[in-house]
């Protein structure tokens, strides 16, 4: 039987000594690395609102600099007829449609119109009119009378947009006319009829015509000023429930929000609309005073030069202490309008 000697039993107790960790070594261990866990945790959750609260707010701006800029550039072109000076042509501003009341998406000799809120939380409404982005297209040859067809290039871009029952503007730039197209100009080779008693069966202007057929004018006849044609539209800016998210957003030619899922949702998030119109009273180019639409008379929507509007935007989800929201305020001049 061996025998242990005192070296061995001095090696056995000093390996079972640092053989492990003791109660207290591994609870203050711990204790240790729960207060890292819990530093980096924070340091996350920290970084993680930090994220979303900046990511909210530039959703917010970006919405808010694509609204602004897309209503600041259709209203600074509200009237836009051409080269005509529709603040003063030369020769009175003819429009033969039917369907011409005012406030009607017709009515243009207003070039803008509007609809104030009805009530706590409403928001305004704004109506442009204008021609359209899509380039004019020149008269081939001089109309023989006011009641005569118009011949157009139909070899230009422009041309190949049009169809019955477009309104269009034909003009030079002393005056010019307005009338619905009543032939189908995809087969006419560049003929355009405005003929009256002709009622649009279909589109955007279903139910309109011409008064009367006559333009009034015998364009194409100066030869010191070219005449051309060119779409014309109404386009009207409203808050509607978003069909793609909570909320509301901005549409364009929503109908009232009647059809509304069938219209342009331009952009979400938009919480309000306010627009004050800019009037000149006096005649003397500049604003007299900011009026809201339920203000502006029946007369004096032919004499706004400029626009207000203030748009509240949000977040459109919700960020670390809540939805955040922000309003901007613009002030457009209309550039056919006054000096």
């Amino acid at each position: 039987m061996m025998k242990m000697t005192p070296s061995h039993n001095f090696e056995n107790r000093t390996f079972r000594k640092t053989g492990g960790f003791s109660l207290v070594e591994l609870m203050v261990a711990m204790v240790i690395s729960l207060l890292l866990m819990a530093g980096v945790i924070q340091i996350f959750s920290g970084t993680k609102s930090a994220f979303l609260s900046t990511e909210g707010q530039s959703r917010l701006q970006e919405n808010a600099r694509f609204a602004l800029t897309r209503l600041s550039q259709d209203i600074s072109a509200a009237g836009y007829l051409g080269c005509l000076d529709s603040d003063a042509p030369t020769k009175p501003f003819v429009n033969d449609l039917a369907n011409k009341s005012l406030g009607s998406s017709a009515d243009f000799a207003a070039s803008v119109f509007g609809t104030d809120a009805s009530g706590p939380g409403s928001s305004d409404t704004i109506t442009i009119r204008r021609a359209g982005t899509g380039g004019s297209i020149r008269l081939t040859q001089p109309m023989a009378t006011s009641t005569s067809d118009i011949q157009l290039d139909d070899t230009l871009a422009g041309y190949a947009a049009l169809q019955q029952y477009d309104l269009i503007v034909v003009g030079d730039c002393s005056t010019a006319s307005v009338f619905m197209i009543t032939n189908d100009p995809t087969t006419s080779n560049g003929t355009i009829q405005h003929a009256a008693g002709v009622t649009a069966t279909s589109g955007p202007n279903q139910g309109q015509s011409n008064a009367t057929g006559d333009l009034q004018n015998i364009f194409g006849s100066d030869r010191a000023s070219v005449a051309s044609a060119t779409l014309v539209g109404t386009s009207t800016y409203e808050l509607c429930t978003s069909t793609s998210g909570s909320g509301t957003s901005l549409f364009v030619n929503s109908n009232s929000c009647a059809n509304a899922t069938q219209a342009n949702e331009l952009v979400e998030g938009v919480q309000d609309l306010q627009v004050l119109y800019g009037v000149d009273l006096d005649g003397t180019p500049g604003v007299e005073q900011y009026l809201r639409a339920d203000q502006v008379g029946a007369g004096q929507w032919n004499n706004i030069v400029s626009v207000r509007m203030t748009l509240t935007f949000d977040t459109v989800q919700n960020v670390p202490g809540g939805m955040y929201s922000k309003s901007f305020t613009t002030t457009v001049r209309l550039r056919n309008r006054g000096a």
